[in-house]
């Protein structure tokens, strides 16, 4: 056995020093090198998926004019839509394969529904003359939303009133106020419609409000009363308040989705306005109570949503994904 004297115990624990600190060296280049690849490709991977997103929304806007033309004109027929998701894909398809994608849309499946409108322009009573109506029962909610969607007035006139017009959304089986949701519309002068909500949930209420002047003074007024705007503009009274409130149609009815509750849609002063206005709603379990037609409101099945898959193909990125389309549906 060698004997080693201490300079020589010295070198070897001089060289394997130096051999550890190659390998530490050595590991770091190779654990950066993997950081470093990992970083370019979360950002090849985020940079390719825009043109993803981007389509998908172009795809679910022209997906929702087809779904909204076959309400107004086919009574809600999927055939129709199925024939222009068709026509979408190809368009589509078409326009993508000149800069190298692959691009498909394919029907998947729908939701009931039922458009009810007032295509006349004169105020909002029933053909009896009241001013106090029930205009549908039994609507239910759907996941995430109200199951009432693309509620819209295009009014031609609003009073200046102190007992305004008013939409209530309510329990179909509560009473008095308790679980309601009521929007009053009026003018305000000046060219200004103000909005007041008031959300009695289980008896708490609460009450919010807004105005908001017309660019176009003498023409017609669009309400968006499920997209919570007013001639495009933001109202906090139908929607989300500064302090993060849900004033969202029929906020505090207390209707679950997914169980037998449902809620009714009732017009008050409705002398107080007049135009034209339409709403789809959700057709649940419960049969809905629908005016008959000869009450003034005219409805017509139409579909409340439908489901496509959209698939997104390029060299580098596959993106495949079910896309939910509910024109007009409150995000709630």
């Amino acid at each position: 056995m060698a004997n080693l004297s201490r300079d020589d115990r010295g070198q070897i624990l001089l060289i394997a020093a130096f051999a550890l600190a190659v390998i530490f060296v050595a590991m770091a280049l190779i654990v950066n090198s993997a950081i470093f690849t990992e970083n370019l490709a979360t950002r090849g991977e985020t940079a390719g998926s825009e043109g993803a997103l981007s389509m998908r929304a172009d795809v679910t806007e022209n997906v929702g004019e087809a779904v909204e033309a076959a309400n107004r004109n086919d009574d809600g027929s999927v055939d129709s839509v199925r024939a222009s998701i068709r026509n979408i894909s190809r368009q589509t398809g078409y326009q993508s394969a000149r800069s190298g994608r692959v691009v498909d849309v394919s029907y998947k499946s729908s939701r009931e529904g039922e458009r009810i409108y007032q295509e006349n322009n004169s105020n909002f009573t029933n053909a009896a003359g009241d001013e106090r109506y029930q205009l549908v029962g039994n609507v239910s909610r759907v996941e995430d939303a109200s199951g009432t969607r693309a509620f819209v007035i295009e009014a031609s006139s609003i009073a200046d009133s102190t007992a305004p017009f008013e939409i209530r959304v309510q329990d179909s089986t509560a009473g008095g106020n308790e679980n309601s949701w009521r929007a009053r519309i009026w003018d305000a002068g000046s060219d200004t419609v103000h909005v007041q909500t008031v959300k009695n949930d289980s008896g708490t209420t609460v009450t919010e409000d807004c105005k908001v002047t017309t660019d176009s003074p003498g023409t017609n007024v669009t309400i968006d009363v499920t997209g919570g705007t007013i001639d495009g503009e933001e109202c906090d009274a139908l929607g989300t308040n500064s302090t993060g409130e849900n004033f969202h149609f029929g906020a505090g009815t207390g209707v679950t989705p997914g169980t037998d509750d449902t809620y009714d849609i009732s017009f008050d002063n409705a002398t107080e306005i007049t135009g034209t206005y339409s709403l789809v709603v959700h057709d649940g379990p419960e049969d809905l109570e629908l005016l008959d037609e000869s009450d003034g409101p005219k409805s017509n099945a139409a579909l409340y949503n439908v489901t496509v898959e959209y698939t997104y193909l390029t060299a580098d990125l596959r993106y495949e994904t079910d896309v939910r389309v509910a024109p007009g549906e409150p995000d709630v």
